[in-house]
């Protein structure tokens, strides 16, 4: 070891070491800050003036241990004079390329300091008049003040914030190792709320809305946050860290959310509702809180490696989420949601050009097309809940447990992950699961077929590559004179049959939407599909059909003339998640006609008003028509309906 920190040091000295001086964090350079420094730690004094013309300024002290004498490169893109105090002396350190270099004669063995002043980028905070915040993607705390900025190194953080007299202030809890990337603060004139929950947690809430309704909302939304933290600690095994968690609730906040070490940042919009909120919304709320949440631990205990990797922490955080949203529905109606909200979304991303797999993104973070986001945030759930699925409920969670007691307040990756399920439940096939599922794009064509007394059902890649998706899914096979039933396929292979012996009326594949790919049927029993829409009972499984059909349509192996059922279903549905859906597909199908009988359906959706009464079906019709008819009538229907509703 001390061979190789010598040859790195040389390299440092005579300059030959050019990856370590490029802009940004090389590998280069991580790995040689990972040998070297170890036990960081950083002091931080900002100044924020009231006023956004003047730049925000600070003081930096930066303790750290270091293995041999060795240069030293911090990272930093705002203004630095190059004065400085290294251990205590007056120094003048270098800078190139973003970095701040200490030279080797100016370090030592051991316990280093370095003090330094600096302005910050404007780009760096987020301030808005009266109030202003940090938020960091990994690779971006350098923008604010100079530090170490890779996620490996871990530091504590002490915090002095000169504010406008009468800013509200929160600083993440830095008496915990956390990554720079971690590190935020917010001030600002903010209203606040202190909580000491039923569950034993503090929690501090920083807002700026003004609306008494929504203001009502707030000790629900505490609930909510108390109620997530105690499952994740259930779940875990693991207590929550910090003494205080933190939320504060800002005006227009695009990203939804945001987690940072005891607290969370949030959207006004998202978080408080409208005057009725239907359960559809409230259900929104909930994952928002419960996903954030879940990051304390998948993202704030346990970090990811490298910042190519953020997608680990999305893949476990919603998946979390899903299951904690789960104790809020019955089991039927938690489906039902599940499809709605991940599945359906995956498998549409999935159908698309999505040229970027989950684990092989290529280009930089900050430069994630939305597209490689949607499909972080929807195909990571359906992933993990197909392997909890083929491994076990308590392996998976056993599995989980072991992952962040071994990476306690360290990083990790996703083959760490797999690497301990691999071990937990060897008989899964888990690391053949995860090169498919997470590090290939695309997903399975699954075809089911009746020949000579078996059912045969088999997947194809659609990119040639031999692949298959293990899964499990449900198969509903009708008989004459209403008999049916369900089987299970479990997908162990490329191919799967069964013997039935009789040979099955009609066939509805994914029957409870547990499978995820686009399923087909032989022409015959293709045909037959969209009746079957009407006289399917159940929810979860209407809605999975209803799914399977409009794929099928999009395939061109459904004709257009399935709007039909869509109508007759329409006139009676009672679930407003279906309703919305349904709508939504009968308006998909009038976008593809010509204009003439474009319009002519169009009227026929507004023609099951008259059908089915029910308010949150006329609401549904009304609000989707209204973003997308094009027939001059309709609209003018529309223009009525809404002054008659003023």
């Amino acid at each position: 070891m001390k061979h190789i920190l010598t040859m790195l040091l040389c390299l440092l000295t005579i300059g030959a070491g050019a990856q370590i001086y490029e802009k940004g964090v090389s590998k280069t350079l991580a790995d040689y800050r990972t040998r070297t420094i170890s036990d960081v730690s950083y002091d931080l004094t900002f100044n924020i003036p009231a006023t956004q013309k003047e730049r925000v300024h600070g003081t930096a002290i930066i303790s750290f241990f270091l293995q041999e004498k060795a240069v030293v490169v911090l990272d930093f893109q705002g203004r630095f004079s190059g004065a400085c105090l290294v251990n205590g002396k007056k120094r003048v350190a270098g800078m190139k390329n973003e970095h701040i270099i200490i030279p080797l004669k100016m370090t030592k063995k051991g316990l280093n300091s370095i003090e330094m002043n600096f302005v910050c980028q404007d780009k760096a905070l987020n301030r808005h008049g009266d109030y202003a915040y940090t938020q960091f993607a990994p690779g971006q705390a350098q923008q604010c003040f100079p530090c170490f900025d890779q996620p490996d190194l871990r530091a504590k953080f002490t915090t002095q914030m000169n504010v406008p007299k009468g800013w509200k202030t929160t600083v993440c809890d830095g008496r915990i190792p956390i990554p720079t990337s971690l590190y935020s603060f917010v001030t600002g004139r903010f209203e606040e709320i202190q909580q000491q929950t039923r569950e034993g947690y503090k929690i501090c809430v920083l807002h700026r809305e003004q609306t008494p309704e929504k203001v009502k909302q707030l000790p629900k939304i505490i609930e909510e946050t108390s109620q997530s933290l105690r499952w994740m600690e259930s779940y875990t095994g693991v207590k929550f860290p910090f003494e205080e968690f933190g939320m504060v609730i800002l005006p227009d906040y695009q990203p939804g959310g945001m987690e940072l070490p005891g607290a969370m940042l949030l959207s006004d919009k998202h978080l408080f509702l409208s005057e009725k909120p239907s359960h559809h919304e409230q259900l929104r709320r909930w994952e928002l809180i419960a996903h954030e949440t879940a990051h304390q631990w998948f993202g704030g205990i346990v970090t990811l490696k490298q910042a190519e990797e953020a997608w680990t922490k999305e893949v476990l955080v919603n998946f979390m989420a899903s299951k904690m949203t789960r104790q809020q529905l019955s089991k039927s109606d938690y489906d039902l949601n599940f499809l709605s909200t991940y599945q359906a979304r995956a498998m549409a991303l999935d159908c698309r050009e999505a040229t970027h797999p989950i684990a092989q993104r290529q280009d930089k973070p900050n430069h994630t097309t939305k597209l490689y986001d949607d499909i972080i945030y929807d195909k990571a759930p359906v992933m993990m809940r197909i392997l909890e699925d083929i491994i076990g409920q308590k392996e998976l969670q056993t599995a989980l447990q072991q992952y962040i007691r071994d990476f306690y307040y360290k990083s990790a990756s996703w083959d760490d992950l797999v690497a301990i399920i691999d071990r937990q439940a060897p008989q899964a096939g888990v690391r053949q699961f995860s090169d498919v599922w997470v590090k290939q794009k695309g997903m399975p064509i699954i075809h089911t077929s009746y020949r000579d007394g078996q059912l045969i059902v088999s997947q194809t890649d659609p990119y040639g590559r031999g692949l298959f998706w293990r899964q499990k899914f449900d198969i509903r096979l009708i008989y004459d004179l209403d008999h049916s039933r369900t089987v299970t396929i479990d997908m162990t292979q490329p191919t799967v049959t069964m013997k039935l012996g009789r040979q099955p009326s009609s066939i509805i594949p994914n029957y409870s939407g547990r499978g995820y790919g686009r399923f087909t049927l032989d022409d015959p029993y293709t045909q037959k599909l969209p009746l079957r829409l009407i006289v399917t009972r159940g929810d979860l499984n209407r809605y999975a059909l209803m799914l399977t059909l409009h794929d099928n349509y999009l395939m061109g192996r459904i004709p257009p003339s399935y709007f039909g059922e869509l109508y007759r279903d329409m006139t009676k549905e009672k679930n407003p998640l279906i309703m919305e859906t349904g709508i939504s597909h009968m308006i998909n199908i009038s976008a593809n006609m010509p204009t003439n009988e474009r319009q002519t359906l169009e009227q026929c959706i507004m023609d099951l008003l008259r059908e089915n009464r029910r308010p949150e079906f006329q609401q549904t019709v009304v609000r989707q028509m209204n973003q997308r008819a094009t027939s001059p009538q309709v609209k003018e229907q529309l223009r009525q309906i809404m002054q008659t509703t003023k």
